[in-house]
């Protein structure tokens, strides 16, 4: 699913186009418009390029990227499960980094929170949030092609209109 999007968030606006990778599903497309509008204020990335000069030791990209004014990785979202491999990874490379997983329901994220804690020693250091209830699939329906979303985004919470469905959603935290 390619997605073309007029943003109108928090009092600002941006347009968006988001175009799967190869293996992208759908779902992570809406995960990554998601984590851009949850980060809005930082003015979060999701269409970074490997030639990032923040990302000049890594093998792999970031689902959406946040700089700080030096250039640097300012928050790193990983949307869809982490691997300990990479999680390993992130910890070493980006010390002052905040480091987010996003993911579709609170139980993939109780699963997630449980793989981090056991195999990783920083585990910690990754904050995971998760959509509640059924509010991904809502999410995941009210989004077409060309998507308008307006509202306000933020602290872990959103509060929209997409495509004229309205959908208030605060994220869990795990």
């Amino acid at each position: 699913m390619k997605l073309r999007c007029d943003l109108n968030i928090n009092g600002g606006s941006r347009k968006l186009l988001l175009i799967p990778g190869a293996s992208e599903t759908g779902e992570h497309v809406a995960l990554r418009l998601a984590a851009c509008l949850l980060f809005w204020d930082l003015e979060a990335r999701a269409e970074i390029s490997p030639d990032e000069p923040a990302l000049a030791d890594f093998e792999f990209l970031p689902d959406v990227l946040a700089l700080d004014e030096s250039g640097a990785a300012r928050v790193w979202v990983q949307c869809g499960k982490l691997t300990p491999h990479k999680a390993e990874k992130l910890t070493r490379r980006l010390p002052y980094a905040r480091l987010v997983v996003l993911l579709e329901d609170e139980a993939a994220a109780w699963r997630q929170r449980r793989e981090l804690t056991a195999k990783h020693p920083k585990g910690e250091r990754f904050e995971i949030l998760a959509w509640p209830g059924k509010t991904f699939a809502e999410w995941t329906a009210a989004l077409r092609e060309r998507t308008e979303v307006y509202g306000e985004a933020g602290g872990g919470a959103l509060n929209l209109v997409v495509n004229d469905h309205p959908l208030a959603v605060d994220f869990k935290s795990f």
